[in-house]
């Protein structure tokens, strides 16, 4: 049976199936059962979670937004939403018009299409979003972090420091000349978590010790080998390096990109960061009050991996690593 005569198969009554099972709970709702390499497990009765490896990977990042984007366009009754991170996919699902047993099935057409191509390509957006590098609103979050809970260095200088920079206008420019991947979004509303696309542009960071009680709206932070926007005041524990003036999350429907959902990155974006000064941060942030700012977003854009391979051995073979 070909893969789209399963799926098919698979989007018939439901109902009929339940009817027919005697057997009780099915073997797989044992917490951990693998399917093709991925790991099922049980959230609830209404959700589960694959899980495709343990490493944070580019390759199954996009394997993960390929899974989630085709669970949808499969348009199986009883899938209501799919929600990619690194390397995961939770699967929010109707048990009562979507058997278990069934939507394993789905799921394993679907990965068993995916583990065949000789190519991953996804739809990536690329947006720009500004900076204000150092800014004091992150420097007076960190200050007040030194007086009240334990003393801790200058962060962009801390940070620069680690990674055998020159200092923070070097950590600046390397953090500001590459494309960020965003590979989930979540923790919060509106929150990515994003890896450095250029590998000589990688930092290693260590998080707070303990976590912050506060960061403001927009702190740019960097933690591990991520970089984080944060969309609203809350506590956090990544080294803050600046602060953007443009929202990433919002109620309030203002700005174009919030007019059908609250939040404005989704897993597969690139986001390119642009250092500006304090003059024109003031003069973004009064048009985004006013209700006037336009980002700029480029949305036509299909990133592949075997071509990003090809650049990278080039970076590599450049920078005097010799072949891969």
């Amino acid at each position: 049976m070909s893969s789209e005569s399963a799926l098919q198969a698979a989007r018939g009554d439901p109902r009929a199936a339940i009817a027919g099972d005697g057997e009780g709970l099915p073997d797989w709702e044992r917490r951990g059962e693998e399917i093709l390499g991925l790991r099922f497990l049980n959230a609830g009765d209404r959700f589960v979670l694959l899980e495709l490896c343990n490493a944070m990977q580019l390759e199954q990042n996009l394997q993960a937004i390929q899974l989630a984007d085709r669970l949808l366009q499969a348009r199986v009754a009883g899938i209501i939403e799919t929600l990619p991170m690194f390397v995961s996919v939770l699967i929010h699902y109707d048990s009562l018009e979507l058997p278990p047993e069934r939507l394993k099935d789905v799921v394993r057409i679907v990965w068993r299409e995916i583990l065949d191509q000789t190519d991953i390509v996804v739809p990536s957006r690329l947006l720009e979003i500004p900076v204000l590098y150092r800014d004091p609103w992150t420097r007076e979050c960190v200050e007040d972090y030194s007086r009240k809970i334990r003393p801790i260095e200058d962060n962009p200088t801390f940070v620069a420091r680690i990674n055998g920079l020159a200092g923070p206008e070097e950590l600046v420019r390397r953090h500001s000349s590459t494309q960020h991947w965003v590979g989930g979004v979540g923790f919060r509303p509106g929150t990515p978590d994003m890896l450095p696309l250029d590998p000589r542009c990688t930092l290693s960071v260590p998080k707070y010790n303990p976590p912050r009680l506060w960061t403001p709206e927009g702190g740019i932070g960097v933690g591990g080998g991520f970089t984080s926007i944060y969309p609203m005041l809350s506590p956090g524990g990544y080294h803050l390096i600046g602060r953007t003036p443009v929202p990433i999350f919002s109620l309030q429907q203002r700005l174009a990109p919030f007019r059908d959902k609250a939040t404005l990155l989704v897993p597969g974006d690139r986001i390119k960061f642009r250092p500006i000064a304090r003059e024109e941060y003031d003069a973004i942030r009064a048009e985004v009050e006013a209700g006037s700012y336009r980002y700029l977003i480029w949305d036509y854009d299909l990133f592949s991996l075997s071509r990003y391979r090809q650049w990278t051995e080039q970076v590599t073979l450049m920078e005097g690593g010799g072949p891969r």
